[in-house]
């Protein structure tokens, strides 16, 4: 692979996977050299006008939106935090607060539709939180924050109306339908 190869491997590895990623182990997934993965940061730093840009700390590398974007990036967030939840986040929500924490799956299973951006939207709000799967390392779970908690006005998940009746019917909702799948 040629430096330029390299480049668009790691800008596509970095989008992909949406998180911040070590040198070393970019270098491992491409099957190089750190000092490869070096090379084609300098070119993927000299590029101009695109609308992303990788961040460096000297160790783990990010894909951001690049710093000229960041008015409208700004503009955009502000306008989705004073946008309603919608009905999708709150499906979502009662399913992790009465039956969390919860894999993106079985919110989509729990629901029926795809919850990638909802949770997407609802983790930027700080309402839900990604943690480990203890169960799963490739996978995470997602949670309510003490934020969300707090905007509901209750200090505990059993103070949420109803909290037993509705997760036990959602246990016996789950068991019954996955047995039927």
């Amino acid at each position: 692979m040629n430096t330029e190869q390299i480049a668009q491997h790691i800008e596509a590895i970095l989008f992909s996977l949406g998180k911040p990623v070590a040198r070393a182990e970019l270098a491992r997934m491409l099957g190089i050299v750190e000092d490869g993965v070096q090379s084609a940061l300098e070119l993927l730093g000299s590029r101009t006008g695109s609308g992303v840009v990788v961040v460096d700390d000297g160790t783990m590398l990010e894909l951001r939106a690049a710093p000229e974007a960041a008015e409208t990036i700004e503009r955009i967030r502000k306008e989705e935090f004073t946008r309603e939840v919608g009905r999708a986040g709150q499906e979502t929500l009662a399913a992790l607060l009465y039956k969390g924490p919860l894999s993106r799956s079985d919110i989509d299973f729990i629901r029926g539709v795809n919850s990638s951006q909802i949770l997407r939207t609802l983790t930027m709000r700080g309402l839900v939180r990604r943690v480990e799967n203890p169960k799963d390392a490739r996978a995470f779970l997602y949670e309510p924050t003490t934020e969300l908690l707090a905007t509901l006005g209750i200090t505990h998940l059993g103070d949420l109306p109803d909290y037993a009746t509705v997760r036990e019917k959602l246990t016996a909702f789950e068991t019954t339908y996955r047995e039927k799948a």
